[in-house]
C-alpha cells in the first residue's frame, strides 16, 4: 500500500485519515438567517445526512455512508434536489442506471502511475467475474473493472451565512473484496455553497483533487465528472424538454466540440411538469475549467465534464480542478435568465480550493 504523499496528508487533514469527523464551522453565524443544516446519523451512525433548509422549506441533503459496507453508497450525493416551492427535481437510483444518484461526482477511469488497471469511482461494480461476459460494451468488459471504489468522507464542516456553505474532504479509495479498507488514490477538496433566491435553488460546486500518492490519469470516459439524474417525471422520455444554451432541443450524446453541430454550450436544462406545477433543472459549465464537456440523454441524465473525450494527468504540480453549477427552479427558465446565471457564475474565481468573485461583490467563502 503506497504511502499519503505530504501534500494529500495536508490536503486530508490529520484527523480525517481514519473515519468521517464532523463539525460545525458555524451554526448560526447569520442570526437573520433563515438557513440551516441538520446534522442526521441514522441507524446507529451507519449513514450521515447533512440536511439543509431554509427555514421551513427544505432544499437538499448530503448523504453519505460511515459504516461501509453496511449501506451500499459508494459516492456522496446531494439529494433530492427542491425547487424553493418544496418539488423536488432530481432522481437516484433510478430504474435504469442504479449508480446515477441525482447530483453525484466521479470518474469512471482513473489510473495511477504505474498500475495495471484502471479504477472506477462512478459505478456500483462489485469484484470481477472472470466468467462472465459484457454485451453491452466494446473495448472494456464491464464486469472486469471492479469492484468499485468509495469516495470516504473524512472531514466535512459548513458555515451558515446568507447561505449554506459545505467544505468536504474526500479520499478516493480502492475497495477490497469482504473488507471495507482499500488504498488511498486521490484527496479531494469539495465546496459547495447552496441558497435559494426567487424561484430558484442554487447550487454552485467546486472541487479539487491531489494524488494521495503517485500521480493519476483522468482517462477519457463518458462516466465523469459531476451530472445531474433529474426526476423521472420530467426528462423527456415523460415528456419534458432539454434545451441547451446554444437553444439545441432535446439534445442527445456528446458535446465538446469548439465549433458545428456538436459545440459544447454553457449549460443545458430540463424542464418539465410534476402534477400541475411547471418545474426543472440546470446544469452549467465554469470558464475556467480545463474544458467543459458535455454529454446528455433522453432518460434524464446531464453531466459536464474535462475528462469526457480527453485524459487529463493529476500530480502535486498541477492538481484538478473543476467548478459547476446547479439550479433548481420552479416555472420555466428562460433563456436570458440561464444566460445571466451562467455569467454571475462565471465571474467567480477559483484557485486552489478557495474562490473569489472578480467583481467583488460575491464569493463562494
Amino acid at each position: 500500500m503506497s504511502k499519503i504523499s505530504r501534500r494529500g496528508l495536508l490536503h486530508a487533514g490529520v484527523g480525517g485519515l481514519c473515519s468521517a469527523f464532523l463539525r460545525s464551522a458555524t451554526e448560526a453565524a447569520d442570526p437573520n438567517s433563515g438557513y440551516k443544516v441538520q446534522d442526521q446519523q441514522p441507524f446507529a451512525g451507519q449513514t450521515r445526512r447533512l440536511k439543509l433548509s431554509n427555514g421551513d422549506h427544505y432544499i437538499t441533503s448530503l448523504i453519505f455512508p460511515t459504516d461501509y459496507p453496511t449501506h451500499f453508497r459508494l459516492k456522496p450525493e446531494l439529494y433530492p434536489v427542491c425547487t424553493p416551492q418544496g418539488i423536488p427535481v432530481t432522481d437516484t437510483h433510478s430504474f435504469s442506471f442504479i449508480h446515477h444518484q441525482s447530483i453525484m461526482t466521479g470518474h469512471g477511469k482513473v489510473r495511477v502511475d504505474g498500475a495495471s488497471r484502471d479504477l472506477d469511482f462512478y459505478r456500483q461494480l462489485p469484484p470481477p467475474d472472470e466468467k462472465r461476459k459484457d454485451p453491452f460494451h466494446t473495448g472494456h468488459n464491464l464486469f472486469q473493472m471492479g469492484p468499485s471504489g468509495i469516495q470516504r468522507v473524512t472531514n466535512a464542516k459548513w458555515n451558515v451565512t446568507s447561505g449554506i456553505h459545505l467544505v468536504l474532504t474526500l479520499q478516493w479509495q480502492s475497495r477490497e473484496k469482504h473488507s471495507a479498507g482499500g488504498e488511498p488514490l486521490v484527496i479531494e477538496q469539495r465546496r459547495y455553497k447552496v441558497w435559494q433566491r426567487g424561484a430558484l435553488t442554487i447550487i454552485d460546486q467546486h472541487s479539487h483533487l491531489v494524488p494521495a500518492g503517485k500521480p493519476f490519469t483522468l482517462k477519457a470516459d463518458r462516466h465523469s465528472f459531476v451530472g445531474v439524474r433529474v426526476h423521472d417525471l420530467i426528462d423527456p422520455e415523460e415528456g419534458g424538454l432539454m434545451r441547451d444554451s446554444l437553444q439545441r432541443v432535446n439534445p442527445d450524446g456528446n458535446y465538446w466540440d469548439q465549433q458545428g453541430d456538436r459545440k459544447a454550450p454553457n449549460w443545458i436544462d430540463c424542464t418539465g411538469k410534476i402534477g400541475n406545477n411547471v418545474v426543472g433543472v440546470a446544469i452549467f459549465g465554469h470558464p475556467d475549467n480545463i474544458r467543459n464537456e458535455f454529454y446528455c440523454r433522453p432518460w434524464g441524465l446531464m453531466i459536464c465534464s474535462a475528462t469526457l473525450g480527453h485524459d487529463v494527468h493529476v500530480d502535486d504540480d498541477q492538481p484538478f480542478q473543476f467548478a459547476a453549477r446547479f439550479v433548481a427552479h420552479d416555472g420555466e427558465l428562460k433563456h436570458e435568465d440561464a444566460n445571466n446565471l451562467y455569467d454571475e457564475f462565471a465571474a467567480t474565481r477559483y484557485n486552489g480550493a478557495d474562490s473569489e468573485d472578480r467583481r467583488g461583490d460575491r464569493s463562494l467563502d
